[in-house]
């Protein structure tokens, strides 16, 4: 038994003096300077400030706060899932923000989306759309168009009927002004 812990004891004994490195081994080196001289400024992720617009949204939604969720929305949303015959042309389906409300608000809480967000949850993602500027825009948007989108997998493949390829909902955010305002409501396939 004491040459078991013996032998331990110099095992450890040697991996320890193996650790250090042979003097003279080690060159120094001066600290390389920073690339950019300037302090940045700290700034609030983005897709922090896109997950407080998205649950602000969802909470209107959830507790019938038109009030809420028409600050939060652009005055007209592009809305494929709305009953009813939106406008609809080149530039999507467009209906009024309460309108919208109408149509999705009603017992949202028990809808297969909110489902499958309060089960699932949430992902984002950004597309740039080049060269397309739809009416609803505000005047001092600028540039190509940027969804910011936030999607919800309600339905996975095969999870409402067999041979089903599944379907998610996208909630999609333009930024204007420095805030996020709801766009509109998407869905695939």
């Amino acid at each position: 038994m004491k040459k078991v812990a013996v032998v331990c004891c110099l095992l450890i004994i040697s991996l320890c003096f193996a650790q250090k490195p042979a003097k003279g081994a080690v060159k120094k080196v001066a600290p390389a300077k920073p690339v950019a001289a300037k302090p940045a400024a700290l700034q609030k992720n983005e897709w922090d400030e896109l997950d407080v617009t998205f649950v602000a949204l969802i909470d209107a939604l959830v507790k019938s706060d038109l009030r809420a969720f028409t600050a939060l929305s652009l005055k007209e949303v592009d809305c494929i899932d709305c009953v009813g015959k939106p406008e609809f042309n080149d530039e999507g389906f467009f209906v009024g923000a309460d309108v919208f409300y109408l149509n999705i608000a009603k017992n949202f809480s028990l809808s297969p989306v909110y489902k499958a967000l309060s089960t699932r949850g949430y992902t984002f993602d950004k597309i740039t759309i080049k060269n397309f500027r739809p009416r609803v825009l505000p005047r001092n948007y600028e540039g190509d168009l940027v969804l910011y989108e936030a999607w919800v997998p309600t339905y996975l493949v095969n999870e409402l009927s067999k041979g089903h390829k599944g379907t998610s909902h996208g909630f999609q955010f333009i930024k204007t002004g420095g805030k996020f305002k709801f766009y509109g409501l998407t869905s695939i396939p």
